[in-house]
């Protein structure tokens, strides 16, 4: 039997009590026809915005990014690389390096940015999906997450961070990518906010984030000094 799943869940457990956490605090997950039509019109938005190999960095649904944003106090928990053209994102979950379509992660998410890397042309972008693409089926980085990263495992925010080839696979809990961090290797093309029922102009300007949203750092443990790196 793998011992990496089980430390890795040991030290998370470890990581939320140091925090102080009673408990994993998520979302309940609005639906109805109001918010079918805002997570509709994000999708229009990172249609007319978005491009190949661009991130989109969320707060959604899942009990791992209630996990992550418990444990770090971090409003975006989890990351995926854009394939743009098939409307389709790459990301690496819990089971492994997966495709979905873009319409499905965006209805599991609460919250969701897209991130222009820097240095990012319709080139690149092309090159960084690519890079992402050719791991698809890899099985994820449990240990990664608290610095004992694998060279053949994904946590997501760190496959996306190779894909543009930033540094990865070092040792050291403060060398983990947080995906929060992938806000500002980039510029933020669009932010939906939290889910409230009322769409988002698909033809608004480049939206930053506010001051008072921008993610919380997380406890030395787990994610690096700013100066490093730098999701």
């Amino acid at each position: 039997m793998n011992p990496r799943p089980l430390i890795t869940l040991g030290l998370l457990g470890i990581l939320l009590h140091s925090v102080g956490c009673a408990g994993l605090s998520g979302f309940a997950r609005r639906t109805g026809p109001a918010y079918e039509a805002e997570v509709q019109s994000w999708q229009q938005v990172i249609q007319e915005k978005g491009g190949n190999g661009m991130w989109l960095v969320n707060r959604g649904y899942r009990l791992g990014d209630d996990i992550v944003a418990t444990a770090t106090d971090s409003a975006f928990p989890h990351a995926a690389i854009l394939d743009h053209e098939n409307e389709v994102v790459i990301e690496a979950l819990w089971p492994g390096n997966v495709e979905t379509p873009l319409g499905e992660f965006l209805a599991l998410s609460h919250r969701v940015a897209l991130v222009q890397p820097e240095g990012w042309t319709p080139e690149a972008g092309d090159a960084a999906l690519a890079k992402a693409r050719s791991q698809l089926g890899k099985k994820y980085d449990f240990g990664g997450i608290i610095g004992l990263p694998s060279s053949n495992r994904w946590y997501c925010s760190e496959l996306a961070a190779w894909s543009w080839n930033r540094p990865a696979d070092r040792l050291g809990p403060w060398h983990v990518i947080h995906p929060s961090r992938l806000l500002k290797m980039g510029k933020v093309v669009f932010d939906s906010g939290s889910r409230d029922g009322v769409p988002d102009a698909p033809n608004a300007a480049a939206l930053t984030l506010p001051a008072e949203s921008a993610p919380a750092p997380a406890p030395p443990c787990y994610i690096p000094p700013a100066t490093d790196c730098e999701r």
